[in-house]
């Protein structure tokens, strides 16, 4: 602490006020990045399949259903994720919850939200949608011994994914990790979607296996029915709506990883749906009317802190050049701390791409990676500037 004191006593005493500014976001952004570099290496060397050989295979298998959440905007890929599904020939039942304007005729059961259908307290689109979904599913006699995987209609899990699912699952609630499907259709979009590949593989699965969800995404979100059904998804909320579930679950339940296969997802076609998407989440966040504060602040807070850190790491990137040319005598304790979030800055853009299983995305990402930083970080400026239409639920193109 005193080494640090002294650090900040000896930028405080530099001419130029952009110095102390670089110095407070190196100070702030550096436990982040710590904690960060610890994931990568605990996620590095944990072994998913040697869980798996340590768990005990089911007596009796699970019920599983696919549940695919639509609004008829994409009926061909939905079509797509069926077909894809039935071709594993796992034995489990697929469902699509769909509106009354929704007439087409989907190739498995389906569920028909009624145009005059409301929730007790008023939640409104896909929320709305989803808790018609579970009490339908319940009215049809499901309960503990069936598990519901959650897909948006353009998102699909693997074979391996489902098998864990009817072999082992156990635990209340699940998810797993994302892979990225369609790769390429907007360079930058796709290469900044590999972040979440990163944050599934570090902070999901770390906080998952303890219990403590922290990163929950719609996308492969397994849920036993009877827990869901007294959950429920009818939260009134603007979004945030998987996070809240998995808050749930784990403060009555417990919420846990699943180690087998993973869940792909199709990184936006353009940079205005890219933006709208990140817009959608960040406020998502802001704008609950407090619930997941007063589920987890804990994890509020986490989220609020590294929305900061990405303008943060904008600053910073930013003012770096001119603390290289400009600065006079930086601290040796500032420099460790600069070379520290670089280190991680690379490492988990590197690590998200690692993934791919494809060198030259790696190679690609290195070459991109600050543009594809700044053009992730202004989703944020972006979504203060222009705020969406809360009383929407604003969707993108899907492939």
């Amino acid at each position: 602490m005193v080494r640090i004191l002294d650090a900040a006593y000896s930028v405080t005493h530099t001419t130029q006020p952009w110095e102390l500014v670089f110095f407070i976001m190196i100070l702030l952004y550096t436990p982040f990045a710590v904690y960060q570099l610890y994931l990568i290496i605990v996620a590095l060397i944990s072994d998913d399949h040697h869980m798996v050989e340590n768990e005990k295979r089911l007596s009796t298998p699970n019920n599983v259903i696919v549940a695919i959440t639509t609004n008829g905007m994409a009926t061909d890929v939905v079509e797509k994720i069926i077909k894809k599904i039935r071709s594993y020939r796992v034995a489990l039942e697929i469902y699509v919850v769909k509106e009354a304007h929704d007439h087409f005729n989907y190739g498995c059961r389906m569920i028909t939200v009624p145009a005059d259908y409301k929730t007790a307290k008023g939640s409104k689109c896909k929320m709305r949608a989803m808790q018609y979904g579970i009490e339908e599913l319940h009215r049809l006699g499901y309960g503990k011994e069936t598990y519901i995987c959650h897909l948006d209609d353009d998102s699909i899990v693997d074979k391996k994914y489902l098998e864990y699912v009817r072999d082992y699952l156990t635990k209340e609630g699940a998810q797993g990790c994302i892979r990225l499907r369609a790769f390429g259709r907007h360079l930058l979009s796709s290469m900044s979607d590999i972040i979440r590949i990163a944050n599934c593989e570090a902070w999901c699965r770390h906080c998952n296996l303890k219990n403590k969800p922290q990163f929950v995404h719609g996308e492969g979100i397994v849920i036993r029915a009877d827990v869901e059904y007294e959950i429920g998804w009818d939260y009134a909320t603007y979004g945030a709506e998987d996070l809240i579930m998995g808050l749930k679950i784990s403060e009555k339940y417990t919420f846990g990883h699943i180690p087998m296969g993973n869940i792909f997802i199709a990184p936006p076609t353009t940079a205005r749906d890219y933006y709208k998407q990140r817009r959608r989440w960040f406020w998502s966040l802001l704008h609950n009317d407090g619930v997941v504060r007063r589920l987890s602040f804990k994890t509020w807070f986490f989220y609020m802190y590294m929305y900061f850190n990405g303008v943060a790491g904008l600053i910073l990137l930013a003012i770096f050049p001119f603390m290289v040319f400009f600065a006079d005598g930086l601290s040796n304790y500032i420099v460790l701390m600069c070379i520290i979030n670089f280190v991680n800055f690379y490492a988990y853009y590197q690590f998200g791409a690692l993934h791919m299983r494809r060198p030259s995305i790696s190679v690609l990402m290195f070459l991109l990676q600050i543009p594809v930083a700044f053009y992730d970080g202004f989703t944020i400026l972006y979504s203060l500037v222009k705020r969406p239409d809360f009383n929407t639920f604003e969707t993108i193109k899907k492939v």
